[in-house]
C-alpha cells in the first residue's frame, strides 16, 4: 500500500481503518481517513479485506463443548435405556463357555507338562532312542578295518577305519 500526498501515514491510516472495522473511529479522524482511501486505491483493497474476514469470524458459531457432550450423552442413554445393559458384547450358550473353558486349562496344563524337569530315566530312554545302531560297516578301502563305536559325550556313531598289516599266508 502506497501513501500518496496525505497527512496520514500508512502505520496511522492502518490504525484509523481498523478503529472504523470496530466502530470506534473518532468523527474527526473520519475524514482524514476518506481523503486517504480516496488517494490509495490499494488500501480500500486491504480493507475490504479485512472487512471480509472479520464478517466471515462474525458468522462462525460458537459451539460450548461441556453443552454438546451433555447432548451426546443424553442421547445415548435414551437409546440404551430399553435395553438390556449387558458387559458381553456376544452371548455364547453355557455348553459353549464350559467347552472354552476346558480347553484352555488343557492347553496350559500341556504347556507346564512338557515344560517340567525330565527325570533321568525319561533322558536314558530319550538317549537310546535317538542312538542309531550299526551291526556292520562295509569299505572298498584295501586293507583296512572299520571299528564303530558310540562317542559317549555327543552320543554319536563313530566309523573309525584304522589300517592293517595284510594277513600273511600261512599255508605257502
Amino acid at each position: 500500500m502506497e501513501s500518496k500526498t496525505t497527512d496520514l501515514t500508512e502505520s496511522e491510516a492502518r490504525l484509523l481503518m481498523s478503529c472504523l472495522m470496530d466502530g470506534e473511529l473518532p468523527a474527526n479522524d473520519a475524514d482524514r481517513l476518506y481523503q486517504f482511501l480516496e488517494a490509495n486505491p490499494d488500501a480500500i483493497d486491504w480493507m475490504e479485506s479485512n472487512q471480509a474476514i472479520a464478517d466471515s469470524n462474525r458468522a462462525v458459531e460458537y459451539v460450548d463443548s461441556h453443552t454438546s457432550w451433555g447432548k451426546i450423552r443424553t442421547a445415548i442413554s435414551e437409546e440404551t435405556r430399553g435395553e438390556e445393559a449387558s458387559s458381553n458384547l456376544i452371548k455364547f450358550p453355557r455348553l459353549f463357555r464350559i467347552l472354552g473353558i476346558a480347553a484352555a486349562i488343557a492347553l496350559v496344563a500341556s504347556i507346564v507338562w512338557k515344560n517340567l524337569p525330565s527325570t533321568q530315566l525319561e533322558v536314558t530312554e530319550r538317549y537310546a532312542a535317538s542312538q542309531s545302531v550299526v551291526e556292520f560297516v562295509d569299505t572298498d578301502i584295501p586293507d583296512v578295518s572299520p571299528v564303530v563305536y558310540t562317542d559317549e559325550i555327543s552320543g554319536w556313531t563313530v566309523v573309525w577305519v584304522a589300517e592293517m598289516d595284510p594277513i600273511v599266508d600261512e599255508t605257502g
